[in-house]
């Protein structure tokens, strides 16, 4: 069993009609646990301890200030957390997850600090470094690069308890403090915009870490709209160290019918080159596989809509898996306070598969008081570690007392094939000042 406690607060303040703008944000979150993660057999009984660690999540935004004389040219934004309490076996820990300027002044940006890069070419980096753009009419042009900001998850903190993974994480090498030595990325992005709501972009991106090359990627994507009613679109990576295809997907989106609104798609993904080619993760990200699906909605009441999505996947090695799943989100009082939502999906991933069913309703009892209700049963093919059927439900009411001050209570129970029967709670309190 484990109690969770959250206490949020947030603050902001900004003004559209001052040339100088900022917000800034503050939470808190406050837990208490008893946990253990042990090794060997199922069945070990360990000693439980209690933890109570608190986290401190800040961030500030700026924008609108003058600089040499131009006006509203520089903004920014600085974030960090820090944590007090035992967790994954530090008792004290911090860090800055942006802390960045930019200048922008016409047609030209420079950006200085901790960013976040989105090449189109992999997933996102963060780094320490720069990035300039410049836009010349339709076409648009940014570089960047850096060290990497290592992620916390890159060390295994904690794993050697799980004893999962055999002995490989006792390695003493693997629990150094990481150094950024060789962690650097560069990239590129061209950006079009075309006649019709079209644009076409081009990225390329290279990252590397201390074994090697991570990530060398070339992307192309683009997006049309020949008839308002009508929307066209594609994207692919390409993974320039092994010259295969990562990722590439396509679709149609067809408004025609106002009520009945219909999307076609096609996707595939090679998972081992959509990860850093030193993780060992990446020999065993999975079989490249095409999926062929289509969805579409019907609103078939004033107060119904039913959705449904059909796919069929390919595997390189000849296998063949689908899903499908049907929904609706059903408002049976008019004035809209409780809202019904159902699923039904059927997964089949070779050799094995699943059924799952979902039944929620959201009910607004009173303007300030707000109760919810969700389950959810899956069905397996074939057992997981023993278990056939996974079932959870969870509860929540919340209270809106002031314009200014929310709390909430929920509960969630789990019957999964990692554990018998787990209980959780939750108690939340938000505090908003703004201005």
């Amino acid at each position: 069993m484990r109690w969770l406690l959250i206490v949020s607060v947030f603050g902001s303040s900004a003004s559209a009609a001052e040339p100088v703008w900022a917000d800034a944000r503050v939470a808190t979150f406050a837990q208490y646990f008893q946990q253990a993660l042990l090794p060997g057999q199922p069945g070990v009984v360990g000693q439980l301890e209690s933890a109570f660690p608190v986290t401190l999540n800040a961030s500030l935004r700026f924008g609108g200030v003058d600089l040499f004389g131009a006006p509203d040219v520089v903004s920014g934004e600085v974030a960090a957390w820090g944590s007090l309490g035992p967790r994954d076996g530090r008792n004290v820990d911090a860090d800055v997850t942006s802390a960045w300027a930019m200048y922008r002044n016409g047609a030209l940006r420079v950006k200085l600090g901790r960013q976040v890069a989105l090449p189109g070419a992999s997933r996102y980096v963060r780094f320490d470094g720069a990035s300039l753009g410049i836009r010349a009419g339709p076409i648009d042009v940014e570089a960047y690069g850096g060290f990497v900001a290592l992620p916390r998850w890159n060390q295994p903190r904690g794993a050697t308890v799980l004893g999962f993974v055999g002995d490989g994480l006792d390695n003493p090498l693997l629990l150094e403090a990481q150094n950024r030595a060789g962690h650097f990325t560069l990239g590129a992005r061209v950006t079009a915009t075309l006649p019709l709501e079209g644009r076409l972009a081009a990225g390329f991106h290279e990252q590397h870490d201390q074994v090697g090359v991570a990530f060398r990627v070339l992307s192309v994507d683009g997006a049309l709209r020949p008839v308002p009613w009508l929307g066209l679109g594609a994207r692919a990576s390409i993974d320039l160290t092994s010259l295969a295809p990562a990722e590439a997907r396509a679709w149609i989106d067809v408004t025609r019918l106002t009520n009945v609104p219909v999307s076609v798609d096609y996707v595939y993904q090679r998972p081992a080159l959509l990860l850093p080619r030193s993780s060992v993760l990446a020999a065993f990200g999975g079989d490249p596989w095409h999926e062929l699906g289509a969805e579409t909605s019907v609103r078939a009441l004033e107060s119904l809509t039913v959705t449904g999505r059909g796919a069929v996947q390919f595997f390189d090695d000849a296998r063949y898996g689908g899903r499908g799943q049907l929904g609706f989100r059903w408002r049976p009082v008019l004035d809209g306070r409780v809202t019904v939502l159902g699923q039904f999906a059927r997964v089949l991933v070779p050799p094995s598969g699943y059924v799952q069913g979902r039944l929620g309703a959201r009910w607004l009892v009173t303007p300030a008081w707000t109760a919810t209700l969700d389950g959810a049963v899956y069905v397996y093919d074939v057992p997981v570690r023993g278990v056939p059927v996974s079932l959870t439900a969870i509860g929540s009411v919340e209270w809106l007392a002031r314009p200014w001050l929310r709390a909430m209570l929920s509960a969630t129970a789990m019957r999964t094939p990692w554990a018998a029967f787990e209980l959780q709670g939750l108690a939340r309190i938000v505090v908003e000042f703004g201005s």
